[in-house]
């Protein structure tokens, strides 16, 4: 079967371009975004998943607005990979499409109780990060790549018929592609379990430049990785060659309530970052069918047909999440934030999760 991307001079083994160059049933193809309002009382989160050797896609829209939590999630079979348009990936009503690469893109959702139409601009370098290769045992459990950038948003979003205009928020989004722990549903959970270990991920921009930076602690004593580029306006940058960090949470939770971050880069400099949460509440995860989300309880990549499920999420405060009353493991919580880098203000998206070896309890 031929798509598109056959006719250019690009190809990477002997296959055609819809054919993926493994079989292992784990391989995915994924956008993710999120984006901030300057008063903090609505952010979104959005992502879209192609998984060609289950025959599967899936997509979520979630919506913060103060302390509730709007949740669409989509999943559909794959369609006819030689009707594919390159530019454009769709799951029901849930579209992104890359008008200029690295540049310009449109997320579009056009029916239900969460419809938007938003458009994603940057001038910002993207980030390509080193490569992630986890493994179990002898077994690879994750092996991929991911680019990252920092943006701006305009349009609209309209949560259970309240219109919101969305003028220069801030916004971010990856891109990443490879083979992903617990896709598809299949796996008994011990095929699963992890290293225990401490993650710092952070993306962010200014006026004076953008960047991300990077940590992961393994308790095995495995290596740490660490993985950043800080670039300035003048068309400078540097990696990031270390990082030393100092976390306050939320009392009784592993949400974080300030960071501050020591960053020593190639170039010989030293940058300091301060952070504090700029949502009311974090984002949940589970809304978004990580942490084995969906209704099904199988997470990303199950097979399930076309499948489209709504529902609200009540965030009372920084730890508890309710559905129809009854509280439930919301999964990871991420934060957008506003920061400080050497004092210039600016905005970020800035994960900080713990993360014990059984995946039951926390996130990838």
């Amino acid at each position: 079967m031929l798509i598109g991307l056959d006719e250019t001079l690009y190809h990477q083994t002997p296959d055609p371009f819809a054919v993926v160059a493994t079989s292992d049933h784990r391989f995915f193809d994924r956008y993710w975004f999120s984006g901030l309002s300057p008063d903090g009382r609505t952010a979104f989160f959005a992502g879209t998943g192609r998984y060609p050797n289950m025959g599967t896609r899936d997509a979520f829209f979630n919506v913060l607005r103060d302390d509730r939590q709007h949740n669409l999630r989509v999943a559909a079979p794959l369609e006819d990979p030689g009707s594919v348009d390159v530019r454009t990936a769709c799951v029901g009503p849930f579209t992104v499409t890359v008008v200029e690469p690295f540049r310009r893109l449109v997320l579009r959702n056009s029916r239900g109780p969460l419809s938007t139409e938003l458009e994603f601009t940057t001038d910002a370098t993207p980030h390509l990060e080193a490569r992630h290769r986890e493994m179990s045992g002898t077994r690879v459990i994750q092996e991929q790549h991911r680019y990252d950038q920092v943006g701006r948003w305009n349009g609209w979003l309209e949560v259970d018929g309240e219109r919101i205009d969305v003028c220069d928020w801030w916004g971010d989004r990856d891109h990443s592609w490879g083979t992903r722990v617990d896709v598809g549903g299949l796996e008994p959970r011990e095929l699963f379990r992890r290293t225990p270990s401490f993650t710092i991920w952070c993306n962010f921009s200014t006026d004076e430049g953008w960047g991300l930076f990077q940590s992961r602690e393994y308790a095995d004593g495995t290596p740490r990785y660490l993985d950043g580029t800080i670039h300035s306006r003048a068309d400078t940058h540097a990696r990031v060659v270390d990082l030393a960090y100092e976390i306050t949470y939320v009392e009784g939770t592993r949400t974080w309530a300030r960071t501050e971050f020591d960053l020593s880069l190639s170039d010989g400099r030293s940058v300091r970052v301060e952070a504090q949460p700029h949502t009311v509440r974090p984002w949940a995860s589970r809304g978004g069918g990580y942490n084995r989300g969906f209704s099904d309880g199988l997470g990303f990549g199950a097979r399930r047909g076309e499948v489209t499920e709504y529902d609200v999420y009540e965030l009372p405060d920084a730890r508890r999440v309710f559905l129809d009353g009854v509280e439930i493991d919301p999964g990871h919580r991420e934060q957008l934030a506003r920061i400080t880098v050497d004092g210039a203000p600016g905005w970020a998206h800035l994960p900080i999760m713990p993360r014990s070896g059984d995946m039951t309890a926390q996130g990838a």
